[in-house]
């Protein structure tokens, strides 16, 4: 995904190295919880081989 043109006010980091798919789900299934119950937008979530980075913009309409 291109992130032109998109506000980034922020980031989340989690490191999945040792987790679980069970594990690592529900980190992340809270995380998006939070940031949509902030009204944040989440712009794009990107994987590497130790971290999950999700990639935060300005608020949702």
């Amino acid at each position: 995904m291109s992130l032109h043109g998109e506000k980034i006010t922020g980031i989340r980091v989690f490191n999945i190295m040792e987790e679980g798919a069970s594990a690592i789900e529900g980190m992340v299934n809270k995380a998006i919880k939070e940031i949509n119950q902030e009204k944040i937008k989440i712009v794009d979530i990107q994987l590497t081989g130790d971290n999950l980075v999700i990639i935060l913009g300005g608020e949702q309409p």
